[in-house]
C-alpha cells in the first residue's frame, strides 16, 4: 500500500484529476505570473550571484517541474530567501558569476534537491503542518510587508538598498527624498498601485493586468515626452537565453569535496525552501477546496530542484508573491505553473524587445499591489481575543520584518511547536464523590509533559478509593504508566479501591501489560452510558 501511495506522488499531473477545468482562466493566470516573474527571476540571480538569464532558467524550468508533479495551485521558481542563501553558501569557494560558481550553484541545487526528496520518503511534510495558523497568519502578513517596502526602491527610481534595515532605508529616504527619487519612476509606479488599487476594486480578477498595462502607457509616454535618457527610468533591458540551457553538475574530487563543505547549507537551504512551500500550501488548504497532497507537493520541490540543476537553474521554492497573484485570478490547478513556464519561455524568446522597454517601476508597483492583497484585517483582527495566538502572530510577524525570512520561518515553526505541546499536554480534569469513591474524569493526552498534573491529583487522594476514568484519553505513553504504577504501590490496597475505565482495546492491553499483578481493576464502555 505505500509503495503504491508512493507511485501516486511520482506521478505528473493530469488535467483529469481537475474536474471541471477552466482552461481560459488558468491560462490568463499563466500570463500574468509570467510577466511577474521575469524581473524577479533576473534580481533573484543577482541575489545569489549568476548572470541575469539563469533566473529566467529558473522560472522556467524549477516552476514547470514543481507544477507538473504537484497538486495545487502554488507557484515554484527562483526565491528571495533561497537565492540569498545560495549566495552566501558559495561565496566563500569562489568569485561571483564565474564559471566555476555557477558550478558551485548547480551542485548545491542539485543537493538541495536530494536532500528534499529524502525528507519526501521519509514522510517529512508532515512535521511543517504544525505550523499554526497564528504563525501563518504573521508570516503571510511580515512577507506582504517586505514585499511593500522592497518596491519601494523600484517605485521610486532607487539604487537598490536591500542592505538598510526598512526603518533605515525610510529615514534616507524621508530625509533626502528631494535628492533621492527620480520622479519619472515615481509617477509611473504611482500610476501602476493607484490604477491597480481602483481595479481591485471593481474588476479585482484583472486588477494586476490592468495595473501593469497602465503603468508601461505611462512609463512609454513620459519616455516620448522626455526621452529614456533624460528621464532616467530603469528598463527590464536584453537578456541573454538558450532555448536549451543543459548543464550536469560535476562530481570529481574537488567538487566532492566542496559539496561536502556546502552540505550544512544544503540542509538549511532545503528546509527553508520547503518550510515556505508548505506555509503556502497551508493556506491554499485553509482558503481553497484544492485536492491538495502534502506529501506530493513535498516530493514536487525536491524533483524540480534536482531536475533543475540539469537545465541551468539554481534552486527555488514555493512563491508568496506569485501565489497570491495565482490565487486571486482565480487559478486552482497546477496547471497554471505549467503554463506559467512556457509562457515566459514564449516571452523572452518572441517578445524579448518589447519587454525590455518594461519600466521596473511597474513591476516594484505590481509587487506592492500583492503586499497590499496579503495584509487582509479580518484575519488580524479573529486573533485578538485568543492571547496565545496573537502572541504568537505578533513575535513571527516582528521576526519576519526585523530578522529576515529565513530567521522569520525558523522561529515560527519553534512557536508554532511550542504551542502544540503546551496545548496537548493540557489535561482538563473533572472530580466528583460518587459511590463512596473519588470519579476523576481525564480529558486529554496523557504522557511525560502532561502526567505530573494528574499525579498530584491521585497523590492527594491516595487514601480513597478513586475511580480513573480515561474512556476520552486517545494516548498514554510509558512515562504515564509507569507514574501510575508508582501510585498503585504506595496506596494501601486493603482499605481503598483503584478503578481504570477504558474504551480502547489497544490502551486496555497496554495497562494488563504494565500493571500485571498490581491492585487495579480496569472497566470498558462505562463512559458510554
Amino acid at each position: 500500500m505505500r509503495n503504491l501511495r508512493l507511485v501516486s506522488e511520482i506521478l505528473p499531473w493530469r488535467p483529469s484529476l481537475a474536474g471541471k477545468l477552466n482552461l481560459t482562466t488558468e491560462a490568463f493566470a499563466a500570463i500574468v505570473g509570467a510577466i511577474l516573474v521575469i524581473p524577479q527571476g533576473i534580481t533573484f540571480a543577482y541575489l545569489a550571484g549568476l548572470p541575469p538569464e539563469y533566473g529566467i532558467y529558473s522560472s522556467i524550468f524549477v516552476t514547470l517541474f514543481a507544477s507538473l508533479f504537484g497538486s495545487s495551485s502554488m507557484l515554484g521558481g527562483p526565491n528571495t530567501a533561497v537565492a540569498i542563501l545560495i549566495g552566501l553558501s558559495v561565496a566563500p569557494f569562489s568569485g561571483r558569476g564565474s564559471p566555476l560558481y555557477i558550478d558551485y550553484v548547480i551542485l548545491l541545487s542539485l543537493m538541495v534537491g536530494l536532500i528534499q526528496l529524502l525528507i519526501w520518503l521519509g514522510r517529512g511534510g508532515k512535521y511543517f503542518q504544525y505550523l499554526s495558523p497564528a504563525a501563518v497568519t504573521g508570516i503571510t502578513v511580515g512577507v506582504g510587508i517586505i514585499l511593500i517596502l522592497s518596491s519601494l526602491d523600484g517605485i521610486l527610481g532607487l539604487s537598490p538598498s536591500g542592505t538598510l534595515f526598512f526603518f533605515e532605508k525610510l529615514f534616507v529616504m524621508l530625509d533626502s527624498w528631494e535628492v533621492l527619487i527620480n520622479p519619472y519612476s515615481f509617477t509611473v509606479g504611482t500610476v501602476t498601485v493607484i490604477t491597480g488599487l481602483i481595479a481591485r476594486r471593481y474588476i479585482p480578477r484583472y486588477s494586476i493586468l490592468i495595473a501593469m498595462a497602465a503603468g508601461y502607457l505611462a512609463g512609454l509616454i513620459l519616455m516620448g515626452l522626455f526621452t529614456q535618457v533624460n528621464t532616467e527610468i530603469e528598463l527590464l533591458g536584453h537578456i541573454p537565453f538558450q532555448a536549451l540551457p543543459l548543464s550536469y553538475p560535476k562530481m570529481d574530487l574537488e567538487y566532492l569535496l566542496v559539496g561536502i563543505s556546502m552540505l550544512p547549507n544544503a540542509v538549511t537551504i532545503a528546509l527553508i525552501g520547503l518550510a515556505q512551500s508548505m506555509v503556502i500550501v497551508k493556506r491554499l488548504r485553509s482558503e481553497t477546496d484544492q485536492p491538495i497532497n502534502v506529501d506530493k507537493e513535498v516530493f514536487a520541490q525536491g524533483i524540480a530542484n534536482t531536475l533543475g540543476a540539469f537545465f541551468s537553474s539554481f534552486a527555488g521554492s514555493g512563491s508568496f508573491n506569485r501565489t497570491a497573484v495565482n490565487q486571486s485570478l482565480g487559478a486552482k490547478t497546477p496547471l497554471a505553473g505549467i503554463l506559467s513556464a512556457v509562457v515566459v519561455f514564449l516571452l523572452i524568446s518572441i517578445f524579448g524587445p518589447l519587454l525590455s522597454h518594461m519600466p521596473m517601476a511597474v513591476i516594484a508597483g505590481t509587487l506592492m499591489l500583492v503586499g497590499t492583497g496579503m495584509i487582509k484585517p479580518q484575519e488580524i483582527a479573529r486573533l485578538l481575543s485568543w492571547t496565545g495566538e496573537l502572541l504568537v502572530f505578533v513575535i513571527t510577524l516582528f521576526s519576519i520584518v526585523f530578522l529576515g525570512l529565513q530567521t522569520g520561518l525558523i522561529i515560527a515553526i519553534t512557536l508554532s511547536i511550542i504551542m502544540f505541546v503546551l496545548s496537548a499536554s493540557k489535561l482538563e480534569i473533572a472530580i466528583r464523590q460518587e459511590k463512596g469513591a473519588v470519579q476523576i474524569r481525564v480529558e486529554g493526552h496523557l504522557f511525560y509533559a502532561s502526567i505530573d498534573q494528574l499525579s498530584g491529583l491521585l497523590k492527594h487522594h491516595r487514601s480513597e478509593s478513586v475511580v480513573l476514568d480515561l474512556s476520552v484519553v486517545s494516548y498514554i505513553d510509558l512515562s504515564a504508566t509507569e507514574a501510575i504504577a508508582k501510585d498503585l504501590l504506595k496506596r494501601d490496597c486493603s482499605a481503598t479501591s483503584f478503578v481504570i475505565v477504558l474504551t480502547s482495546q489497544k490502551m486496555l492491553e497496554h495497562f494488563e501489560q504494565r500493571l500485571d499483578g498490581m491492585p487495579v481493576q480496569f472497566i470498558q464502555h462505562l463512559s458510554a452510558q
